[in-house]
């Protein structure tokens, strides 16, 4: 990576979360931030007594993916609300504060952007689709792998990085753009590589992989000018 695409790369991953941020970006980083306060506040006993010790492990348990559930409904061709609601909501729950604010500042540098080139509703297309296909795939790899286990935001992030790159590659007037436009994943996988080892263990890397190509892929169905694209190849056809 060349010393321009290293610094391209990193104002795209420290730009100031605290800037304006678009509704749906306040919405998500306060959800994830709430919820990780109450687990948080619970587990240290300053609220909701003895029993709040064991909330984060009881959300865990009721809204993170597992692998061997998804297991269990493929084969009975059961598919219970309680469970389908584990593929949008895994990406709410982190196993702790680090975790948590590690995930809400890249959401807040990536979503702005996202959400300011593609629009809202794009946005929350390639915010939420993309992390929870991962899942599936992810769901897939490990079977019924007792650590077969998902929960964070990481998922939403790589998807949202899935979008921005292929907005970068789009608007890239050559082919040495277009390569630069992957230069963010390979720094956020150095960077999630470093996360990794310090405080989340586990395989989670799968789905945030495949929730990177989802959200590249589905951005050429929702991103700017897709359709417009779509519909000029059709007619030089």
């Amino acid at each position: 990576m060349s010393k321009d695409d290293h610094e391209d790369t990193l104002r795209d991953l420290n730009a100031a979360p605290f800037n304006p941020l678009p509704g749906a970006v306040w919405l998500l980083i306060v959800l994830i931030a709430g919820i990780e306060l109450v687990l948080w506040a619970g587990g240290a006993g300053l609220i909701g007594g003895p029993q709040a010790v064991g909330w984060r492990l009881g959300a865990i348990e009721r809204f993170g993916f597992s692998s061997a559930v998804q297991d269990w409904m493929w084969e009975t061709g059961r598919y219970p609300l309680s469970h389908l609601w584990r593929y949008p909501a895994f990406g709410l729950i982190h196993a702790g504060p680090m975790h948590a604010f590690f995930v809400v500042v890249l959401l807040a540098a990536l979503g702005k952007y996202v959400a300011e080139a593609f629009g809202v509703r794009a946005f929350l297309v390639v915010l939420v689709v993309p992390p929870m296909a991962g899942a599936v795939v992810f769901g897939l790899t490990m079977g019924t792998d007792e650590q077969g286990w998902l929960l964070g935001g990481m998922a939403m992030v790589f998807g949202l990085v899935g979008a921005l790159t292929w907005w970068r590659w789009q608007v890239a007037g050559d082919a040495a753009g277009r390569r630069r436009a992957f230069a963010l994943i390979g720094v956020l996988l150095v960077a999630r590589l470093g996360f990794g080892l310090m405080a989340e263990a586990g395989q989670g890397w799968i789905a945030e992989i495949a929730a990177f190509g989802f959200g590249f892929a589905l951005s050429a169905l929702v991103g700017p000018g897709a359709w417009a694209r779509l519909r000029a190849r059709l007619r030089h056809r």
